[in-house]
């Protein structure tokens, strides 16, 4: 056997792996060795079922020969190692071929580096691209076969695909003297997509220089970001959903709001309305009469007719003033005059009468904020509103007391900000932390549906305002609208 052979020659750095004995068809006649007896090669019929596409090649051009022997190495690959393998082919007397092949110890030490049990895809590789060294993990990564031919180089090994950010370029990675890395894309078999990244580190030997190539599959990875991005995405439609039917529920506030209280105001505006049809009946019988008499003459009657068309003029208006705040016209951000807001919101309320009111306005001309005019008349009505029923239920309550209430408009370098104040029945403290929210009321009584602050605060942020209330319980309560500076350009 050519293992006594091996010792008696005193070659002790390698042992049998395996011996084949073939025909010249490659058909396996005997076979025997540790790496058959281990189970790590299966016996077959064929030798072509064993050998890499390489060395099955260069055999059927050695049967066709007159060479006598040829030789080449291989690796061999168990369940967690990989063995290096000399290999020979001899044709002996019978005609027939012996395969011998025996694991060469010194493969392990080639590296100088012990990676077998590294838990990444490990290579020590050449200069020249030529693999010396590798673990099972990086035959698994990139190769098929439990037996491969050398000499093996690494760009041989490693093809990059049309998904790949990078083409893998071996010499253009070992140009530099620091460590290098790229992520590449690579197929393993029909479906099988791999990322991976890759870290080449130079490594000084007693010889040569030579790289460690060390494999991390990002595979897994990507596949998880991919996942937590198509998670994202749908919260963020959710999300999108969500400030969508939360919009559609504020605009319903929004406009019941309004109605009810346009509903406030009714009676006010039929007040209002009533005056200049009083005026238009007295003046249509005033000319009746004078027709009559036959006192009608043409300066007369333009002069009546005139004062006609201002009362016509003046309900016009009213029912214009109705129509636009009983509606929610569309948003758009312009210039406004808040003291020219403030007058209008205050002629909207002026229907609500408290006996003896003081009211105190307090402004400087000309300041302006970004916004929507008819918003924020909508903001001062309701601010307005609460005050005079809170004057009005306390006044029912003592008729000695003297209702007041003031508005300040000020304005500084940074800030614009209406307070309003009155000394009415206030909130306490408990009920302060409930103000803003929907359908909080503290004047049931006085049909108080809770929307009013609420729906102060949303149209405030809308004009990146804000709404801040104090309250003492019986003294007072104090509002205060924030509006930023415009800026000059």
């Amino acid at each position: 056997m050519y293992l006594n052979e091996q010792i008696a020659s005193g070659v002790t750095s390698f042992r049998e792996a395996f011996y084949f004995l073939l025909d010249n068809k490659g058909t396996i006649l005997r076979y025997y060795g540790d790496f058959i007896a281990s189970g790590l090669l299966d016996s077959s019929e064929r030798i072509s079922e064993l050998l890499p596409e390489t060395v099955l090649k260069r055999f059927y051009q050695f049967v066709k020969s007159a060479e006598k022997r040829f030789q080449c190495n291989m690796l061999v690959c168990s369940a967690n190692e990989v063995y290096a393998v000399k290999c020979s082919f001899t044709k002996n007397a019978q005609g027939n071929i012996d395969l011998k092949g025996l694991v060469d110890e010194s493969y392990k030490s080639e590296g100088l580096i012990p990676i077998d049990k590294l838990p990444l895809p490990i290579a020590l590789v050449k200069k020249d691209g030529e693999i010396i060294q590798l673990n099972r993990l990086f035959i698994d990564y990139f190769l098929e076969s439990k037996i491969i031919a050398k000499p093996l180089f690494i760009q041989d090994i490693i093809k990059t695909n049309i998904l790949s950010p990078e083409t893998f370029d071996y010499r253009k990675m070992i140009k530099s003297d620091a460590n290098s890395r790229a992520v590449f894309c690579h197929f393993k078999g029909a479906e099988n997509n791999q990322t991976f990244l890759l870290n080449l580190i130079p490594v000084d030997s007693s010889t040569e220089r030579i790289y460690l190539a060390s494999i991390k599959d990002l595979t897994q990875f990507i596949e998880v970001q991919q996942n937590l991005e198509d998670q994202n995405q749908e919260l963020r439609q959710q999300v999108q959903d969500e400030f969508e039917l939360n919009r559609s529920f504020e605009l319903k506030l929004l406009r019941k709001n309004r109605l009810e209280s346009l509903g406030e105001i009714a009676s006010g505006i039929f007040h209002e309305l009533n005056q200049p049809l009083t005026h238009l009946s007295l003046k249509i019988d005033n000319m009746l009469e004078n027709w009559q008499r036959g006192n009608v003459t043409e300066e007369y009657l333009m002069n009546k007719g005139e004062q006609i068309q201002r009362q016509i003029k003046r309900m016009r208006g009213i029912i214009d003033e109705m129509k636009q705040f009983s509606t929610i016209p569309e948003s758009r951000d312009e210039v406004i005059n808040i003291k020219t807001v403030l007058n209008c919101a205050l002629e909207d309320v002026s229907y609500m009468q408290v006996s003896g009111l003081i009211l105190v306005v307090n402004h400087v001309d000309d300041i302006n904020v970004h916004g929507n005019a008819n918003e924020l008349e909508q903001i001062f009505v309701n601010i307005l509103t609460n005050s005079i029923q809170s004057l009005q239920l306390k006044q029912s309550l003592n008729k000695d007391f003297k209702p007041k209430l003031k508005v300040t408009l000020k304005k500084t370098s940074e800030l614009i900000t209406v307070i309003f104040i009155d000394n009415g029945l206030g909130v306490s403290n408990a009920e302060m932390e409930q103000l803003f929210k929907p359908f909080y009321t503290t004047k049931k009584e006085v049909g108080g549906t809770g929307l009013g602050l609420f729906i102060i605060n949303n149209l405030m942020r809308k004009m990146n305002g804000r709404v801040t209330v104090d309250s003492k319980e019986g003294k007072f309560f104090k509002t205060t609208l924030s509006f930023p500076i415009i800026k000059e350009e």
